[in-house]
């Protein structure tokens, strides 16, 4: 194998943390981003570039392979057009991509799979979904966008209070037409990767994400207030029956619709009492997770990748560290409903074992501001939970942004730091 250059799409945390993964590959010759971030340009050269055709030719002038960060891209068919072009692309096609694009989509291939999922009802305008579903549905329910919605589009419905404010701001913002109404489900939510060619597949580090604003239950959603992996509580039991329900059905589902799937899949994974419900298909990594799972991967990230642009797999199983970690965010005052961008942003002294990654930032006048609501991730590193998580929010306060929000209960099940 010979040194290559990497692109890498996109300009939050989670390609931040992939540049770190790939800076540290004996096989990588120089990495490139687009449009990335002002902490990927320690690692890589940028490039301004925020469309499908211009990826395609700034991938043909980088040569090299090309991984694709964020959603909407492949969602957008990029991963398509770098394949015809015969570009090697980690991510899956426009086709695969629905798992993700559309909720109502991956609410059929679950149903002809048998892969247990919420019960649910697609709904089309917003009349019907305020005067039938609302007077057919026991509350709690749960209300979700059926396009991308960047991790946002997920509402939780507990009080007829509760409904008149959703219906209110679907009216406000001229929400899309489309929805999918689903019950509650209780248990102990999990995010599950592999890397997987549509055939077979192998597992990254587990993670947990925090999805709330704060840990108050009535908190919106957000994209993700922090992670931690390894997760002590899924047992061996627990993945069996996640392969044996969840990801082996999906992978016949690809073969048998001849779907191209060369890339990363995320399983939301609901734990119940039942076993393993399928909260949602997400078509690349998941963010913030990736700023802990790839830390944790015991191996030179590039060959895996590489090898999986050629529908392959290097081996059946995935090298992973005995390491923990601990990922914290700090978003912008308002988010996510209207962030506050342009504050100044200080980064004090480095803590051991701590990684700074970059998102919603950008550098106006040579000074470091917020761009958008999720600003920076801190990652701590440990021998286990409780270590990460102590070095994570020792990070964490050596950042200084005016009306920061930050969740001070990230892996607080396992220590009392915060």
């Amino acid at each position: 194998m010979q040194a290559k250059n990497v692109l890498i799409i996109g300009q939050g945390a989670r390609e931040h943390a992939l540049a770190q993964a790939l800076a540290e590959s004996r096989w990588v010759r120089e990495i490139w981003a687009a449009p990335g971030n002002p902490g990927l340009a320690e690692l890589a050269r940028l490039s301004p570039v925020t469309t499908v055709d211009g990826w395609v030719d700034l991938a043909e002038r980088v040569g090299g392979l090309t991984v694709v960060g964020p959603e909407a891209p492949l969602a957008a068919g990029l991963a398509d057009r770098l394949r015809a072009r015969g570009l090697p692309v980690v991510g899956p096609g426009a086709e695969a991509a629905r798992l993700e694009s559309s909720k109502i989509y991956a609410k059929r291939v679950m149903q002809e799979m048998h892969i247990s999922t919420a019960r649910s009802v697609a709904v089309d305008g917003l009349d019907t979904l305020a005067l039938q579903v609302r007077r057919q549905w026991r509350l709690p329910v749960v209300i979700k966008e059926d396009g991308l919605a960047q991790g946002k589009g997920v509402t939780i419905v507990r009080s007829e209070a509760d409904w008149d404010a959703f219906l209110g701001q679907q009216t406000a913002r001229q929400s899309p037409a489309r929805w999918i109404v689903e019950e509650y489900l209780d248990g102990r939510e999990v995010s599950i990767e592999v890397l997987t060619n549509g055939r077979d597949y192998v597992w990254l580090p587990v993670a947990v994400d925090h999805k709330r604003l704060t840990a108050d239950v009535g908190s919106p959603n957000t994209g993700g207030m922090g992670a931690y992996s390894p997760v002590p509580w899924l047992t061996e039991a627990d993945r069996r029956r996640i392969d044996a329900e969840v990801l082996g059905p999906l992978m016949t589902y690809l073969q048998e619709h001849r779907i191209d799937y060369r890339g990363i899949l995320y399983v939301g994974c609901m734990m119940t009492e039942d076993g393993p419900y399928v909260l949602e298909f997400n078509v690349r990594l998941g963010d913030p997770e990736a700023s802990v799972v790839l830390p944790l991967i015991n191996d030179d990230i590039y060959p895996w990748l590489a090898e999986l642009t050629e529908g392959r797999l290097l081996a059946t199983s995935l090298p992973v560290s005995t390491q923990a970690a601990v990922a914290v965010v700090v978003a912008s005052q308002g988010y996510p409903a209207a962030s506050l961008v342009g504050r100044a942003i200080r980064i004090g002294r480095h803590v051991a074992r701590a990684r700074v990654l970059h998102a919603g930032t950008q550098l106006v006048d040579g000074k470091l501001v917020s761009r958008g609501g999720r600003v920076l991730t801190v990652v701590g590193l440990g021998p286990e939970l409780a270590a990460a998580r102590t070095t994570a929010y020792a990070g964490v306060d050596q950042i200084s942004l005016e009306g920061a929000v930050v969740r001070r209960d990230i892996g607080a099940e396992f220590d009392s730091v915060g």
